[in-house]
């Protein structure tokens, strides 16, 4: 399967710009779609993107295509970090520390949070669900009014 090297997704509110190489998905951009368009021809994995995206953006539970993501540069910890961070299920959070523990490492919140700080595919892998024990904690890229509309859509916290 050939996927063009970059694409535009657009939803309603929320775009997505993906970095494909080799048919592994490298990074994804989250942003607001401020009247933005799709790319004008999607690959069939970013037409299942798109409607993944506004069926999301409905409030609706999605299953996101299977993609193949660019795992190899990170560290074996990353990996697992993210890989048992794509098992907490939608409208459900976990905590730094939490997550840490579901990866293995239950005395490793600290580096939890410098992987999701560095996650190059957020909403796909999810790390607007993980929070500070003490509140809603952080979220790189577009920042906490990003991550509340995220949560907002899944029931998590009143959607704003």
């Amino acid at each position: 399967m050939f996927l063009p090297e970059i694409e535009q997704i657009v939803g309603n509110k929320l775009r997505l710009i993906l970095n494909w190489q080799d048919d592994k998905l490298v990074e994804l951009s989250l942003l607001w779609a401020d009247g933005e368009v799709s790319t004008p021809e999607l690959s069939e994995t970013g037409k299942q993107l798109l409607e993944c995206l506004l069926s999301y953006e409905a409030g609706e539970h999605v299953h996101w295509p299977d993609i193949s993501f660019a795992l190899e540069n990170m560290t074996p910890f990353g990996q697992k970090v993210l890989t048992a961070l794509m098992q907490v299920p939608y409208g459900e959070t976990v905590s730094y520390g939490e997550l840490a523990a579901l990866a293995g490492s239950p005395n490793a919140a600290r580096g939890v949070g410098q992987i999701m700080a560095r996650n190059r595919w957020p909403l796909i892998i999810p790390c607007h669900r993980v929070v500070a024990a003490s509140g809603i904690g952080g979220f790189s890229g577009q920042g906490l009014t990003m991550k509340r509309y995220l949560l907002g859509i899944e029931g998590v916290l009143p959607r704003t």
